[in-house]
């Protein structure tokens, strides 16, 4: 390789790049001006969002059968709040400047939802409290007080309400912000006035208290403003870094590879005495400079917009970003520039058209992201499997470094992690571009032409890269789809047997073919059966296995056990939505169609390990990739023994419902010893005895060439 001649490509190539205007406005210009944006930006709407709520009188109404007791509570909070020395004055002065004016309303909940009030209180006598439904008495999305009038008992602080003890309740919309904070501070009157009659109330009781018994609690935080500040901007760093380098270095590259092709200048190239690997690294040089320059400037943005106070940003606002944490956010954010300008140059090259090249952009987009947020995990340490996830580890080490803990071998590690994944992407990336048919946009081959079942394999991934792409757009941004069963029914129905159907009819599949509608032989079916406990335990297992390196906290798992199986839903529905769906659509996906294109380019090992992987990256939890990822190794293995979909059915909702009736009634599967999960790996390990006994080959798979 000469040097020489790749510099003189690289001049020229940066030459082209400087001329055009408008790659240099959208791949530079706007990535630069964007972080002072968007902290002048959030600074300039923060602060005239709290004037106008400094300044808004907000209207209420106050409503109920101890309507009179509620008012009298509000002008006692008024007057705790103008008392010189009180809490109020002492500590916060926002309820002094709480401006009120209470309206008469015949209908309080018809005069909140169009806008007349802010907020309504609903004053309920003890008697009336205590006749409220069950599920009309917890406190959630509205604030409540208990309380009685001073003439008849106690003012209770606590959110969940002491029978015979009345109630007023606030209402308020949670999609205005006036009618938050004016909620919001309504609600700390209210609990100030509680605070300042407790006392009171005990005397009058014959409860005198004593000094020496009293004794306050309070709580501090240990970590400093700038650790917590880091925390959060550590958080958001990478995910936006990654994000100006995406969509900046995405500009270069579709035009330098894609466009070229385009215009047909990429061919007048190829006729130089430049060799390939010469015009393909000057490239990439090029993007690799854009992503470098995106990086330095965003890091210089920080410290010159931040660190030096050229923004009034609030007081416990605090960056600390000595030279040493600048210089090692940059030895980790050098290696993923170079990551994301192989990939961006991979894409460019694959496409044939610049129109092409953007719409593979936003499904790379989409998917890159995701390990980008992998710092918003909460109790996910450096030192744990994490460091080996490219992109993830560098977002978990720099919310790790912002809060000034340098664990210097995790660090290194992931230095060497995401070195190596940008060395191997360039191979790639050159390795593209030696191919005569992904270099001019004339050279296409004959399945571009005929379309069909040959078109098939050569499309296959874009269809799944859109599929993700959808998954996450539409389950952020439509409404109708945030509960857990119509999600799952779009995800099961729609996406994944809905775009598998549209495949088939698209490029002429055969269906029996592309879903492995075959039969199988007696004893396949008893393996599967005897593989289906043994299965789940094994993946359990693994995934205790990989905690160890790769923990997950309990609060998450608990949670999402509980957004996964609610109480309230009976267990025929669990089964159907969470078993029985998913065994078909997703197989159908996955050990259908998406396995029937892979068939020829992988073989069976990698073909395995890509349809797994792939099927894990779909369960969108960063914890839930390796045990679905498994899962879906072990699927398709079924899959590529038997040759046929029917088997792994029944073993992926047979998984799915013993795992579902395990956790309902408190079977140990989570809680077995060492010698419970050999016992179940040595039945599995039968089943897939079995299996390959049986064996009837996947066909058409790519075999080693001897």
């Amino acid at each position: 390789m000469n040097w020489e001649t790749i510099g003189i490509l690289f001049a020229h190539e940066l030459r082209m790049l400087l001329r055009d205007r408008r790659t240099i406005i959208f791949a530079i210009v706007i990535p630069v001006a964007m972080m002072p944006l968007i902290l002048f930006g959030t600074k300039s709407m923060s602060d005239r969002r709290e004037r106008q709520l400094e300044q808004t009188t907000y209207r209420y109404a106050v409503t109920g059968t101890e309507a009179d007791y509620a008012r009298s509570l509000i002008r006692e909070g008024r007057e705790l709040a103008s008392r010189p020395g009180s809490d109020a004055s002492a500590k916060d002065d926002r309820l002094t400047r709480f401006r009120l004016d209470e309206v008469r309303a015949t209908d309080a909940r018809l005069a909140l939802q169009s806008g007349a009030i802010h907020f309504y209180l609903e004053a309920l006598s003890a008697k009336e409290a205590d006749a409220l439904p069950e599920d009309d008495k917890p406190a959630e999305n509205r604030g409540r007080f208990g309380g009685a009038p001073p003439s008849r008992g106690a003012l209770a602080t606590e959110q969940k309400r002491l029978p015979g003890v009345a109630l007023v309740r606030i209402y308020f919309k949670s999609d205005q912000d006036d009618s938050m904070a004016g909620r919001s501070r309504m609600d700390e009157l209210l609990t100030r006035v509680q605070r300042a009659g407790r006392n009171e109330l005990l005397a009058r009781q014959g409860f005198p208290l004593d000094s020496g018994k009293i004794f306050a609690v309070e709580s501090r935080n240990e970590a400093s403003a700038g650790q917590v500040t880091g925390s959060w901007v550590g958080r958001i760093l990478t995910l936006f870094l990654l994000m100006f380098m995406l969509s900046g270095g995405a500009v270069v590259a579709m035009d330098i590879i894609a466009g070229e092709k385009e215009r047909g200048s990429l061919e007048t190239l190829l006729t130089t005495a430049a060799t390939r690997a010469e015009i393909v690294t000057a490239k990439q040089a090029v993007i690799l400079l854009v992503a470098l320059v995106i990086t330095l400037i965003q890091l210089a943005n920080i410290v010159v917009y931040v660190t030096f106070r050229l923004i009034k940003l609030p007081k416990d606002f605090v960056i600390d970003a000595p030279p040493q944490v600048v210089l090692t956010l940059l030895l980790l954010f050098i290696p993923l520039a170079a990551l994301i300008a192989s990939v961006l140059l991979m894409l460019s090259a694959y496409a044939k058209t610049y129109k092409e090249a953007q719409l593979y952009f936003f499904p790379v987009y989409m998917l890159s992201l995701l390990p980008a947020a992998a710092s918003f995990l909460p109790g996910v340490s450096l030192r744990s499997a994490i460091v080996l996830v490219p992109l993830a580890n560098v977002s978990v080490a720099v919310r790790e470094i912002m809060v000034g803990k340098f664990d210097w071998p995790m660090i290194l590690v992931t230095f060497a992690v995401m070195a190596a994944a940008a060395v191997w992407a360039m191979r790639v990336s050159a390795g593209m571009l030696s191919k005569e048919n992904l270099v001019t946009a004339s050279e296409s081959d004959a399945a571009d032409f005929t379309g069909g079942p040959a078109l098939f394999p050569k499309r296959v991934l874009r269809w799944y890269g859109v599929m993700a792409a959808l998954m996450f757009a539409v389950a952020a941004n439509v409404p109708q789809l945030a509960t857990l069963r119509r999600q799952l029914i779009f995800n099961e129905l729609v996406l994944f047997l809905g775009a598998s159907l549209l495949m088939v009819r698209v490029y002429r599949l055969n269906l029996k073919e592309a879903f492995a509608l075959r039969p199988v032989k007696p004893a396949v079916w008893l393996a599967i059966l005897l593989a289906i406990p043994s299965g789940n335990i094994v993946a359990v297992g693994v995934f205790r296995l990989a905690s160890l390196v790769f923990p997950v906290p309990s609060q998450m798992l608990e949670q999402f056990g509980k957004d996964l199986m609610p109480d309230a839903v009976p267990d025929w529905q669990m089964v159907l939505f969470l078993a029985i769906l998913p065994g078909i659509c997703e197989e159908i996906a996955f050990r259908g169609t998406l396995l029937y294109g892979l068939r020829k380019k992988l073989r069976p090992v990698p073909l395995a390990l890509a349809v797994g992987l792939i099927f894990g990256l779909f369960h969108v939890a960063l914890f839930r990739i390796m045990p679905t990822g498994f899962l879906g190794v072990i699927l398709t293995a079924v899959a590529l023994l038997t040759g046929s979909i029917f088997p792994g059915m029944l073993l992926h909702a047979g998984n799915n419902a013993f795992g579902i009736f395990a956790a309902k009634y408190d079977f140990p599967v989570a809680g077995l010893d060492w010698r419970g999960y050999l016992a179940a790996a040595a039945v599995f390990a039968l089943c897939f005895y079995i299996l390959y006994r049986n064996r009837t080959p996947y066909p058409g798979l790519l075999r080693k060439k001897k």
